[in-house]
């Protein structure tokens, strides 16, 4: 793979130059899909099992801000109540658009289909995600409303597969037909979007041209069945499948934007901004500015709207506990279990009760099994989880522990299909602090201190570079590393995210109140 000079960077986002740098959000936000409204910009993206889609706004593009999440669970399917059974599931490649007064989210997976959620305000409420149609093997949808009014649909499939279109009724809820194959987009083509310009339409995506060289393309005609002219018009960059996503912005000085995400090994698929236009009647994105030649990932630009804020060096994103209701950054890995937390009984603490593991073993959303096993973590409920953020940084939480029962484990976890966590195990009334590293297809358990006697314990996960490393505290000020290092990889379409459990091997007994989590620099 090819290294960029932005892996090198210790920086990103808008900077105090009036420039920003490549990833505009340091956060694995993957398959990103941007919309232009008149109260800004907002994007969703890819959440797979998690629960559920987030969706961001921005007012110039670089800086984000999560707004909502489009569902908190998905309940059209018994599987994601059960942790083992849906990962790599749920919602992959989104897309957006405000059609009759209303914003909509299309999304699929390989194994449910088409699924749909509405609302008025990017806020929410949202509506519940409804499957309209079952399919397998598609994925990546996008409609569009013609100027006579007719809506399509078009997808692509799972694995190479060239794009299908479909037609639609006019609110977007149901599909007509069985789709019509796009020839011209052999061997393989994703994330598809479509656009009207010039009397063309012009289908975006990523994939393997007739030269099947990897990046992005695009396919011109002035029938939207075809036939079409294609052109390659961003080269790759990153690993994986890169570029990825997608979404178009038109400012009204004339300038237009393209986001898409890059792979960037160890931190999942990032949000790259690109400058775009228009010039000989086809679209151009990245360094080359419509030289004729595909385009290059950009690095460092000039940010599209002056005064645009710079992102701050130091950083922290803090949870007391205290609101009412769970900040928007946290992510279940499952339909949550309600019964199971509560920050109401006892204010100013998060409280997750144990539950008893998940025996059946389960299918990924890739076709291949996850077993179940013994005192593994992937079928614990109550996986609580955050993003990572930058190139480096660190997870530290304080939880009380005096309530744990015997086979109860609980702590913080770096949460992917390989995992490592830290914190601590009640066996025969002791209490021992542990760590639980995943290498090499087996666990391996480090022991710290046993039979300690203190009800409060810190722990903490730090993320350096790729490398994510564990630690514990007894007193809140000086931290031991315990465990092996865990080198971060793109797992069921996922980096490694931040996570806070328990679960209890016997039984669902006992629980613990975490009083804070802070993610710093």
């Amino acid at each position: 793979m090819e290294r960029f000079i932005y892996l090198d960077s210790k920086d990103w986002g808008a900077q105090q130059d009036g420039t920003y740098i490549n990833p505009v959000v340091w956060e694995d936000y993957n398959n990103p899909f941007i919309m232009q409204h008149v109260t800004g910009f907002y994007m969703v993206a890819a959440s797979h099992h998690f629960m559920g889609m987030p969706a961001l706004h921005s007012t110039d593009l670089v800086n984000w801000r999560l707004c909502s999440r489009v569902y908190f669970s998905l309940d059209f399917d018994d599987k994601y109540n059960h942790p083992g059974q849906a990962y790599q599931k749920g919602s992959w490649a989104p897309s957006l658009v405000c059609h009759g007064g209303r914003f909509m989210v299309y999304c699929m997976n390989s194994v449910d289909g088409l699924f749909v959620s509405a609302a008025t305000d990017m806020k929410g409420p949202w509506s519940p995600v409804k499957l309209i149609h079952k399919a397998s093997h598609w994925e990546d949808p996008f409609p569009f409303w013609d100027e006579d009014g007719q809506a399509y649909l078009i997808h692509s499939g799972f694995g190479p597969s060239p794009l299908m279109l479909h037609k639609m009724s006019p609110d977007g809820m149901k599909i007509l037909d069985d789709g019509v194959i796009l020839q011209e987009t052999y061997p393989s083509v994703h994330n598809p979007i479509i656009k009207k310009r010039f009397g063309y339409y012009f289908i975006f995506g990523m994939g393997h041209g007739k030269d099947d060289i990897r990046g992005e393309y695009v396919f011109r005609s002035k029938n939207i069945y075809g036939p079409y002219e294609e052109k390659r018009i961003l080269t790759a960059g990153g690993e994986g499948c890169s570029p990825g996503g997608g979404g178009w912005a038109e400012l009204p000085d004339g300038s237009s934007w393209f986001m898409h995400h890059v792979g960037v090994s160890g931190y999942g698929r990032l949000p790259f901004l690109e400058p775009a236009g228009w010039k000989n009647g086809w679209p151009w994105i990245g360094k080359g500015e419509g030289d004729g030649a595909a385009g290059g990932v950009v690095f460092k630009h000039k940010t599209p709207f002056k005064n645009t804020p710079a992102r701050g060096k130091r950083f922290a994103r803090t949870d007391d506990f205290s609101s009412p209701g769970l900040d928007l950054a946290w992510r279940w890995n499952h339909n949550p279990k309600n019964e199971l937390w509560s920050l109401c009984e006892r204010p100013g603490y998060l409280r997750l009760k144990a539950g008893c593991l998940e025996k059946e073993s389960g299918i990924s959303g890739i076709h291949e099994q996850i077993a179940a096993a013994d005192d593994c973590i992937l079928f614990a409920n109550n996986i609580l989880s955050q993003l990572a953020i930058g190139p480096r940084c660190k997870a530290t939480t304080q939880l009380d522990i005096h309530n744990m029962q015997d086979g109860q484990r609980a702590g913080f976890c770096f949460f992917n299909k390989s995992y490592a966590w830290v914190g601590v195990v009640q066996e025969r009334g002791k209490k021992h602090v542990r760590a639980y590293c995943m290498g090499a297809e087996k666990v391996v358990i480090f022991d710290g201190p046993s039979d300690i006697k203190e009800n409060t314990i810190w722990l903490r996960g730090e993320c350096t570079e790729g490398i994510g490393s564990l630690f514990y505290s007894l007193d809140g000020a000086s931290f031991i590393q315990l465990g092996s290092p865990l080198a971060f990889k793109t797992e069921w379409f996922e980096s490694h995210s931040l996570s806070l459990f328990t679960y209890n091997v016997n039984s669902q007994i006992g629980y613990v109140d975490f009083k804070s989590f802070c993610i710093s620099r």
